[in-house]
């Protein structure tokens, strides 16, 4: 409660869940998102939830987005105490290794990682700076350890956990926690599953975003994720 946060790809999956639980629980937020319609929808599910949030519509695949959107969060919020990276461009099935071009990598890479790196780092600095022990968390995914013949999607994935490793590493020495949520199988996004999927996994369903928000939110909370950072959750 009374805390503020960032959160890019606020506007649908994983990312919308988090905006929506972080705001039940008090925060302040910006949500980021680059499609405007998704991002005034959320803006108000989160203000009819009697929550507090404004939105900046951002396209972190735009060189200098990520810069520019960690400025305008610290103007807009005063301080920045967590950072929520959700954002991602859509994951097309026939973007295999013979048929990914080169912009479409370069786009998710960009998104991603190199977005990550620049807000996490801006944020970093601003956090040091003011004396916040912060929090920052990475939504990565269970294939950036398994390749699935999207190579664009799990390499910028793979690189985003261990960008999370680094940051851990280097800031927690300034009371500043980084962790990683790998979510598997989630019922979002327009992801559509076989038939068979649900069967394999031990609960007999797919996650839901409201299910990996809420690890979300607890992973970031002193109360039950203070002694957590660097992690792959």
């Amino acid at each position: 409660a009374g805390e503020t946060a960032l959160v890019t790809g606020a506007g649908s999956g994983i990312g919308r869940a988090m905006a929506l639980q972080l705001a039940r629980e008090g925060a302040r937020l910006l949500l980021a998102e680059v499609d405007p319609v998704r991002g005034n929808e959320v803006l108000g599910a989160v203000t009819a939830a009697g929550g507090s949030a404004e939105f900046v519509q951002t396209d972190l695949a735009v060189r200098g987005a990520a810069g520019r959107l960690a400025e305008d969060a610290i103007k807009r919020l005063g301080r920045v105490a967590m950072l929520v990276h959700s954002a991602s461009p859509p994951r097309h099935e026939k973007d295999t290794l013979m048929n990914v071009s080169e912009e479409t990598w370069d786009a998710m890479h960009e998104v991603n990682l190199r977005s990550g790196f620049v807000l996490g780092r801006s944020l970093a600095r601003h956090m040091i700076d003011a004396g916040i022990r912060g929090r920052m968390l990475y939504l990565t995914s269970l294939h950036s350890g398994s390749p699935r013949n999207l190579p664009h999607y799990s390499t910028a994935k793979a690189g985003m956990l261990m960008l999370v490793k680094e940051l851990a590493r280097a800031l927690g020495a300034h009371g500043i926690r980084v962790n990683a949520l790998t979510p598997g199988a989630v019922a979002a996004g327009g992801f559509k599953p076989g038939a068979d999927l649900a069967a394999k996994i031990p609960l007999g369903r797919l996650a839901t975003s409201d299910d990996i928000a809420a690890m979300g939110v607890a992973v970031m909370s002193d109360r039950y994720g203070g002694y957590v950072t660097g992690a792959d959750i």
